[in-house]
């Protein structure tokens, strides 16, 4: 069965908290979320967490500042933020299997019927992470 890892879904949680608190007005127009805010709310262990989000910033996708009041905050607003490239910052491409970018991984080769299925499963996840944005999920 196909599932989402543990680390993009805490990282997807992380960053709706950080979409909501810029959306109360305590975001990047203010003060930033701490790891351990966001930790604490979201019931993930801390040090996880932490690793989450220096992935996430080396992505750009977050800010961190340091000192009194400092903290995470969204790079840009949650409606410029795609969900594949928050779940290609943390996983990296979308691929059902390890065929879809070379046939020569597979002892069929080009003769894999099964490879046309994924190509288009891809396709069809790619697609759908690139229409939703994190303002999409907030608002779920």
């Amino acid at each position: 069965m196909f599932s989402v890892p543990t680390r993009t879904q805490y990282g997807i949680r992380a960053l709706v908290h950080l979409a909501r608190a810029d959306e109360a007005g305590v975001g990047p127009a203010s003060a930033s979320t701490t790891s351990a805010e966001i930790a604490r709310t979201e019931s993930i262990s801390p040090k996880y967490l932490e690793g989450i989000m220096t992935q996430l910033k080396a992505k750009g996708l977050v800010v961190a500042e340091r000192g009194k009041g400092g903290g995470f905050r969204l790079a840009r607003p949650s409606s410029e933020i795609r969900m594949l490239d928050i779940v290609e910052a943390l996983e990296g491409e979308v691929r059902p299997v390890d065929c879809v970018d070379s046939v020569a991984c597979c002892v069929q080769g080009d003769a894999c019927m099964p490879r046309k299925f994924w190509i288009g499963l891809k396709g069809a996840i790619d697609d759908y992470l690139l229409s939703k944005t994190l303002k999409d999920v907030t608002e779920a």
